[in-house]
């Protein structure tokens, strides 16, 4: 079983190809690393791929109480590159997994050709995601809600009766958290990835620097990430194309294969 051990968990990923031309995937909430397969299958994608299953998903653990920080996912990648004798990678990350490929461009920014955001997470400040996950006090709220769900449906007749979140947002969350294990999912992963972030300047100063590309993913049905926050990017990343499509959140894997196909392969 491919893996990367660390004293605090272990990353778990699948290769498959071959070539000089490398890729790293990275996956969203609630998925796994076979979402990617179908881009790099039917699309025949050149190169040697690694998609990585995230902490709490798939095959991957961390069982550490200490959230997950930029030091211990450089350590983990660099025993990565090293053993599969890896110098140059492009990056596609969804959603949360964009907080590792923003880790892994911080830390290794020499090493990166392509970088392709689709619906970026950790890169702007999401109010809800702050309150939940920062103040100690939230935390343990969180905490309560995800461990006793007569919590969680109360916080939701709340939230739908006062219309303080968007109702489609609303059913989205309602699908996430309809289970134990999910709402536990959506906990560590939260916690624990809250530290994984970056900003519009840092990745544009690495982005000049370093001479490596970006692109932008967005849909304009995701209420989740919304398109209009990838706009913004944007602004701020002149250098970055952004592709808008006509979908939700969780179709935005299939329907930028093409896109993603293009830039891997330079057309």
């Amino acid at each position: 079983m491919p893996e990367v051990p660390h004293h605090k968990g272990s990353l778990f990923y699948q290769k498959t190809g071959s070539g000089n031309n490398v890729v790293l995937w990275f996956h969203g909430f609630g998925q796994q690393h076979q979402v990617f397969d179908k881009i790099v299958n039917t699309w025949q994608v050149n190169g040697t791929h690694y998609s990585f299953d995230l902490f709490f998903h798939g095959k991957s653990n961390w069982v550490s109480d200490i959230p997950t920080t930029h030091q211990d996912l450089q350590t983990i990648f660099q025993q990565f590159l090293t053993d599969n004798n890896i110098n140059r990678f492009s990056i596609v990350a969804f959603s949360i997994g964009c907080r590792f490929a923003f880790s892994l461009t911080k830390a290794f920014p020499d090493k990166i050709q392509n970088l392709i955001l689709l619906a970026p997470d950790g890169i702007q400040f999401r109010f809800w995601y702050w309150l939940a996950t920062y103040p100690a006090v939230s935390r343990k709220i969180f905490k309560r809600i995800v461990s006793q769900p007569a919590w969680w449906h109360r916080l939701l007749s709340i939230l739908e009766f006062t219309h303080i979140v968007d109702k489609k947002l609303l059913r989205f969350a309602q699908r996430q958290m309809d289970g134990q294990q999910k709402r536990e999912q959506v906990y560590n992963t939260w916690v624990n990835f809250r530290h994984l972030k970056t900003n519009t300047k840092t990745l544009t100063q690495l982005m000049h620097t370093h001479r490596f590309s970006i692109t932008l993913i967005a849909g304009s049905r995701d209420k989740l990430v919304p398109a209009r926050l990838v706009k913004k990017l944007k602004n701020y990343i002149a250098d970055a194309p952004l592709h808008v499509f006509d979908t939700h959140h969780n179709d935005l894997i299939e329907a930028s294969q093409e896109t993603i196909f293009k830039v891997l392969n330079n057309q």
